[in-house]
């Protein structure tokens, strides 16, 4: 069986370790950098812990690196010096912004190099362990890595999506807008409760259901048939008087408001429910601040 290492032990590198592990997957060597968690996550789950990154490559045959994004260069140049590569190898990195070629210094060595990128948020280790199932995960390079990253995909319940190299930072601004941005945006909701008294605790408990339905929707119509509320409907009056609020009590998410409400505008077109003047009107809404 493949023996396979750690490089990097945050959050995604820590998830997956365990994950693997508890499939069966021979993971036995972990270094990380200047933290505990590379020392933390070796006792958690039974395996070496190496000081040094040379010494996980002399001892698997499958890297994955788990490092910040802007460490992956590092890693390569360290592991190419390091004298412990060997022919038939497997390099992975697990960062979503960059394709495997990142990693094709190591080539030369005859080791195959792929990405492995799962498509989930992973706000603590135990959150990752729980959401992981069923996640998709972005996957290129050498068809020999490609072939041992679906063995692993598959192992973990997910699903394997191929991304393009030139086409991976349209995929990781994809990610970024699905994840990161619904935060913020949900953020900016919260902010508006607490201006009537919500505090942020039940405001989030009474946005999960109306957040759920939305994603069913989505998941069962498309996008732009999900759509509802008082753009698709061109009810300029209610948009008028959110604004007028929204512009009075809670000015710092005005912009925010007005640029969605463009972008949602701009969804309702399509499905071609809107009157000439309803549009005209909603443009003019969203146009300038209060």
């Amino acid at each position: 069986m493949n023996k396979v290492g750690i490089i990097g032990a945050g959050k995604v590198g820590s998830v997956l370790a365990i994950a693997l592990q508890r499939e069966g997957i021979n993971v036995c060597a972990v270094s990380g950098g200047g933290s505990d968690s590379a020392k933390i996550l070796a006792d958690r789950i039974g395996i070496l812990f190496c000081r040094d990154t040379a010494l996980v490559a002399r001892e698997v045959d499958i890297i994955l690196i788990a490092t910040p994004d802007r460490e992956i260069k590092n890693v390569v140049n360290l592991l190419k010096i390091s004298g412990e590569m060997r022919d038939g190898q497997i390099v992975f990195h697990v960062c979503g912004s960059q394709s495997a070629e990142i990693l094709a210094g190591l080539r030369s060595f005859g080791v195959a190099v792929g990405s492995i990128h799962p498509l989930q948020s992973f706000s603590s280790i135990e959150a990752g362990l729980k959401n992981l199932g069923s996640s998709y995960f972005a996957i290129d390079g050498d068809e020999q890595a490609l072939v041992k990253a679906k063995e692993f995909v598959g192992k973990l319940n997910g699903i394997c999506m191929y991304v393009p190299p030139e086409d991976r930072a349209l995929y990781h601004a994809a990610a970024c807008m699905a994840s990161n941005y619904l935060t913020a945006l949900l953020h900016s909701t919260v902010t508006l409760m607490k201006t009537f008294g919500v505090d942020e605790t039940k405001a989030i408990k009474a946005l999960h259901p109306i957040l759920q339905g939305t994603l069913t929707n989505i998941e069962t119509y498309g996008t732009l048939q999900a759509l509802t509320g008082p753009i698709v409907r061109g009810d300029v009056g209610t948009i008028t008087q959110q604004l007028q609020q929204i512009d009075a009590r809670v000015p710092s998410q005005a912009q925010l408001y007005r640029e969605l409400g463009k972008y949602t505008l701009a969804m309702a077109k399509q499905r071609h429910t809107l009157a000439p003047e309803q549009i005209v009107e909603l443009e003019q809404c969203f146009s300038h601040l209060g």
